[in-house]
């Protein structure tokens, strides 16, 4: 095994520093629909699951503890974050649709309509408008 050959394989760090800034593509995905939607669908599927992981545990502690103020509270939290970043989707645009498949599993659409009946509750139907257009042209394709 000659270990220079190894090296070498690396380059030398002698080349031109242009060329290599040219070969340097830089791609921020937080300004993708796709991260948005995964983003979306993170934070719902997160909450739930640890929303459900405390509470349990708080009522092994304290089966009299009232938690819901605290599921409340969290709830607020999760749909907040998950509406920043859904609120950039725009499902008129094409580049917009052509994510959807980037992120689509079965989850989303659930988590689309968790979102909606969240919404509703508050009364913040321009939010349930928005996810509901996105959620149909999912349905489309699911």
């Amino acid at each position: 095994m000659d270990v220079n050959k190894i090296f070498n394989l690396f380059g030398s760090g002698s080349e031109n520093k242009e060329i290599k800034e040219e070969k340097a593509v830089l791609i921020d995905f937080k300004d993708h629909p796709a991260y948005w939607l995964g983003m979306f669908k993170k934070l719902i599927l997160n909450h739930k699951l640890f929303s459900k992981k405390i509470t349990n545990f708080l009522e092994q502690i304290d089966p009299e503890m009232d938690t819901s103020e605290m599921k409340e509270s969290g709830d607020y939290m999760a749909y907040e974050r998950a509406w920043s970043y859904i609120q950039k989707f725009d499902i008129s645009e094409e580049s917009h649709k052509e994510a959807i498949n980037l992120v689509i599993d079965e989850n989303l659409p659930k988590t689309l309509d968790s979102a909606i009946e969240y919404f509703q509750k508050l009364e913040l139907y321009e939010r349930c408008a928005h996810i509901k257009k996105i959620s149909d042209e999912i349905k489309k394709l699911f």
